[in-house]
């Protein structure tokens, strides 16, 4: 039997990077706000007309942008997870958009349907990740032979094959 992680449903790596994720959006959100926003008669800042558009733009530029340059958030990057197109490829910015589209509905349910469909599907997608070509793969393993940890490329994790670098053995 082949151990890699990643063609096992990873639900619980990708709700905690989801989390990560998004708290990075909502900090640097907040930061911007707090600097360039204006603060009400209680001391809340606001963000109004051409200001406003920046926080769109955080959330595009850190999710679809990262995504479809590095295959990875930071999130996804701490537990070891790959966004990929279903060949194993980096995806394209449109995919990586396409992806992302259903988040404030997932969200609204606190992931629980983007759980659901990923429990049930076979290549692990979300709603998104269907209408995009998408999945998410975990990229370390463990070799069956010599039992050395390695990180494999998303591409190894898609075909179900590897050779360790460390006993040079097909897996």
């Amino acid at each position: 039997m082949i151990i890699i992680p990643g063609k096992k449903k990873n639900l619980s790596a990708r709700y905690y990077s989801n989390i990560l994720d998004y708290l990075i959006v909502l900090i640097v959100s907040a930061i911007y706000i707090f600097l360039a926003g204006d603060a009400d008669e209680f001391g809340t800042y606001h963000v109004k007309g051409f200001k406003a558009l920046v926080l769109p733009l955080i959330w595009f530029v850190y999710f679809p942008v990262c995504e479809a340059s590095w295959g990875q958030t930071i999130g996804k990057k701490a537990f070891h997870l790959h966004v990929v197109d279903v060949r194993g490829n980096v995806p394209t910015i449109v995919q990586t958009f396409l992806r992302r589209l259903l988040d404030s509905f997932e969200m609204m349910f606190l992931g629980i349907p983007a759980l659901l469909v990923i429990n049930q599907s076979d290549k692990n997608q979300r709603i998104g990740d269907m209408m995009a070509g998408t999945t998410v793969v975990r990229v370390d393993a463990i070799c069956r032979l010599c039992g050395s940890e390695l990180e494999l490329s998303p591409k190894e994790v898609i075909k179900d094959v590897f050779v360790c670098p460390i006993c040079e053995e097909l897996n």
